[in-house]
C-alpha cells in the first residue's frame, strides 16, 4: 500500500512539474512589439523575416501614419511569412520562433511574451 501511494505521489508530481515545464515554454512563443510612436514627416518600413524559413516581406510606412496604424501594418505582414498575430491597438504580439523584425521610421518596444 505505502508503494502505491508513493508511485501516485510521484505521477502527480511528474505530472504538475510537465505542464509547468510546458506552460513556462508556452510563454516564450512569442514576441510583442509595442508602437510608441507612429511615423513622422518621413516615409517607413517595416520588414518581417521568419528565421526558421528565410521567407522575408517588406511593407511600406506612408508619412504621419499613427502608432496603431503601424501596428496594424505589422499585424498584416507578419502572417505573410508564417507567423500569426495578435493585435491590440499599438501593439501586435507575433507567435512562433525565429522572428525578426526591422522597423524603420516608426519607434517601437519589443518583449518577449
Amino acid at each position: 500500500m505505502q508503494t502505491t501511494r508513493r508511485a501516485i505521489a510521484a505521477a502527480v508530481l511528474a505530472w504538475g512539474a510537465a505542464v509547468a515545464t510546458s506552460s513556462l515554454v508556452r510563454a516564450g512563443d512569442g514576441v510583442v512589439f509595442t508602437f510608441t510612436s507612429g511615423t513622422g514627416d518621413a516615409p517607413g518600413k517595416i520588414t518581417v523575416t521568419n528565421a526558421s524559413s528565410g521567407s522575408t516581406t517588406s511593407v511600406g510606412l506612408l508619412p504621419k501614419m499613427s502608432a496603431a496604424a503601424c501596428a496594424s501594418m505589422l499585424s498584416d505582414a507578419a502572417p505573410k511569412v508564417g507567423f500569426k498575430t495578435e493585435l491590440g491597438g499599438a501593439s501586435v504580439t507575433i507567435f512562433g520562433h525565429g522572428v525578426v523584425v526591422k522597423i524603420e521610421g516608426a519607434s517601437v518596444t519589443k518583449s518577449d511574451k
